[in-house]
């Protein structure tokens, strides 16, 4: 917006307004009385065949939009769209601070919205939700994320592929309800929905827009479409604090991706691929929790977490400096890569991308962990996830990242053996 709002009074008469306009070079000055109080809006072309010495209040349009500095960008756009607009007057708390004409806001459009879909990017989707959260409102956050995307633009070319996301995009909007939800392309093959909806609802509508996107027909596309959502929120247990917003919504969709990987149908690809030339590994081959030992100073924190697998034991301690019970998990969870790693064989490893606690509607805490163990294989990487309750958050962050790696890694200790 321009914060730098030129003003007339409606006292004042039309060849002000004219020589204001020509000065500043704009085509629309809202008028205002006392006390910031805008009452109306001049506009070049209304004054073109007026009399210069009529007064503002005859010739001023009483019917003009007002918008608050938060609103997003897009949420302007179409209110300028739907209204026929061409600028519109930012006030806060009964007073005017700025105005927005369409040129404004073409910059902005053209860096927030994706141009193939009509979608907001997933800034959009940031402002809104943060917007609802500061205000006390709980949200779910649903990701969709298409299955072997890639798949197409490799076989078909990347015009079929952006026939599909295209589509994919138009069968979500029409589960959309703006008075409640927003759509957004969130990265590459994925979007994402911000809901006021309950868990429950959010549900319904993800396996609505599902159903669409199953029913999608592409010319050149002989392969079905499909997608994964994962989703996360939509408790109603009071508000959040304003100033953890930011945080919260991270978390939200750092869950729902990870709820969205584990479900995904071929997420264990890599794993069924090895498991057909190889048996299956015995329940001994598994590794599994032994101790976890926790100290804390000052300073630093410590963590040692010792597995077993049958007689053998692996231990690795990770030593760092923790402030929140997110990092707390991370450390944990890396002490627990840091053994499983020490079970592997040479040059293989485990990477924990992320680890997260959240809490279900039914007051269960939840641990989620998505790891990658590295084989040296042509640089191979299997990746996997898991939720897992338990009562002790640390153990259950262990717990976690075993059951994103223990088949494959059973498997190459199986082989290697």
């Amino acid at each position: 917006m321009t914060s730098n709002v030129v003003w007339i009074s409606p006292a004042q008469q039309v060849k002000t307004a004219a020589i204001l306009m020509k000065g500043h070079g704009i085509s629309a000055i809202p008028v205002v009385y006392s006390h910031d109080s805008v009452v109306g809006i001049v506009y070049s072309s209304t004054i073109l065949d007026k009399s210069p010495d009529l007064l503002i209040v005859d010739v001023m349009e009483k019917d003009f939009s007002v918008v608050s500095p938060d609103m997003p960008v897009y949420q302007a756009s179409e209110m300028m769209g739907v209204g026929g607009r061409s600028h519109l007057l930012v006030v806060e708390d009964g007073r005017l601070v700025g105005i927005v004409s369409r040129g404004d806001i073409i910059g902005e459009l053209g860096r927030s919205y994706d141009t193939l879909t009509g979608l907001p990017w997933q800034d959009a989707l940031r402002e809104w939700c943060i917007s609802a959260l500061d205000n006390g409102r709980e949200i779910s956050v649903i990701l969709f994320d298409l299955d072997l995307f890639g798949r197409f633009n490799k076989r078909y070319g990347h015009v079929v592929g952006d026939k599909v996301l295209k589509a994919v995009a138009d069968a979500i909007k029409t589960q959309i309800d703006p008075e409640k939800d927003i759509l957004c392309r969130y990265a590459g093959d994925e979007f994402a929905v911000g809901s006021l909806r309950p868990a429950a609802q959010a549900h319904e509508l993800a396996e609505r827009a599902m159903k669409l996107i199953s029913e999608i027909s592409i010319d050149g596309l002989p392969e079905r479409v499909s997608a994964t959502f994962g989703i996360a929120g939509g408790r109603r247990a009071g508000g959040r604090a304003p100033i953890h917003s930011a945080a919260t919504l991270d978390d939200l969709i750092t869950n729902a991706s990870l709820n969205c990987t584990a479900s995904k149908p071929h997420r264990q690809e890599a794993v069924s691929e090895t498991q057909s030339t190889v048996a299956k590994p015995a329940a001994s081959a598994r590794l599994k929790i032994q101790t976890i030992r926790l100290s804390t100073t000052d300073k630093e924190t410590t963590v040692e977490v010792v597995l077993s697998r049958g007689q053998e034991e692996f231990s690795h301690l990770v030593t760092g400096f923790v402030s929140g019970g997110r990092q707390m998990l991370k450390l944990v969870a890396e002490a627990a890569a840091g053994a499983i790693t020490k079970s592997l064989p040479p040059e293989h490893g485990v990477v924990v991308e992320d680890v997260v606690s959240f809490e279900t509607e039914d007051g269960r805490e939840v641990v989620s962990a998505v790891a990658a163990l590295i084989t040296p294989r042509g640089g191979t990487t299997h990746a996997g996830s898991a939720i897992v309750r338990r009562s002790d958050p640390y153990r259950a962050a262990v717990a976690a990242v075993l059951a994103a790696t223990n088949r494959v890694a059973a498997i190459i200790q199986s082989v290697s053996s």
